[in-house]
């Protein structure tokens, strides 16, 4: 007889996170970003240059293992820009391309850059390609967001239709017009998270290229913020919930 030994917790859900790259990478963002955040702080506080370093050490630690974790993504982004060209939609395959072109252009410099820190090879304009990296990355951003704002519109019009159609006297009619209505609700829900997301996420590049001038404070928070709205999505994603 076979006795099977376990947790006392259903820790499943969680293996399933952590064996993706992209649950991996929203871990290590968070705690990248919340590390920044503390160092701001904790220098404001009057910590001990020691303590404030350790907490920069960290975030520098976590964000060139990211770097590593991201290296080859551009061949993935090109492909899927090749695989937007089918989309009927002209607006939106105009900016699912550029989205995707931009975030391959920006994983393709953040690779030199993870090169340069690794200290694998040591490139002279490194500076260069980092405002490089985070103009793709505000790019890829700001494509998404307006593809946000487009869907949002296109979200719109077909609820307004489908609320039209609760009018109709066959129940039957009625009856696909609310189910129409309850996913449209769902998908809104989504796509306002994602422009949310989208809204927090572009401040951070602004701010690296010059665009705005937030403190290390405020950017560790939104980095933080963001990462765990990015990992709620990715939990449901891969747990189904």
């Amino acid at each position: 007889m076979t006795t099977t030994v376990g947790l006392p917790i259903n820790v499943q859900p969680w293996l399933r996170f952590t064996a993706t790259t992209v649950g991996r990478d929203k871990i290590y963002r968070a705690v990248q970003y919340f590390s920044r955040f503390l160092a701001w702080y904790l220098l404001r506080q009057g910590a001990t240059k020691e303590t404030v370093a350790r907490f920069n050490s960290l975030k520098k630690t976590l964000g060139l293992s990211r770097k590593l974790m991201r290296f080859g993504k551009p061949v993935e982004h090109l492909e899927n820009a090749a695989r937007a060209t089918v989309i009927k939609d002209e607006f939106l395959k105009f900016c699912t391309i550029g989205k995707q072109l931009a975030y391959a252009g920006y994983l393709t410099f953040d690779g030199i850059i993870f090169i340069d820190g690794a200290g694998a090879y040591k490139f002279q304009n490194i500076k260069k390609y980092g405002e490089y990296a985070s103009k793709f990355w505000l790019a890829g951003i700001v494509f998404g967001f307006i593809t946000g704002l487009y869907k949002t519109r296109q979200i719109h019009i077909r609820r307004e239709s489908a609320v039209r159609g609760l009018a109709h006297s066959s129940e039957a009619e009625k009856s696909e017009a609310r189910n129409d209505v309850k996913a449209l609700a769902k998908e809104q829900h989504s796509v306002s998270k994602q422009l949310l997301q989208d809204g927090l996420d572009m401040l951070i590049p602004a701010t690296g290229l010059g665009y705005l001038n937030l403190d290390d404070g405020a950017i560790g928070l939104i980095g933080t913020a963001t990462a765990i709205m990015g990992a709620q999505t990715q939990w449901r994603k891969v747990n189904k919930a």
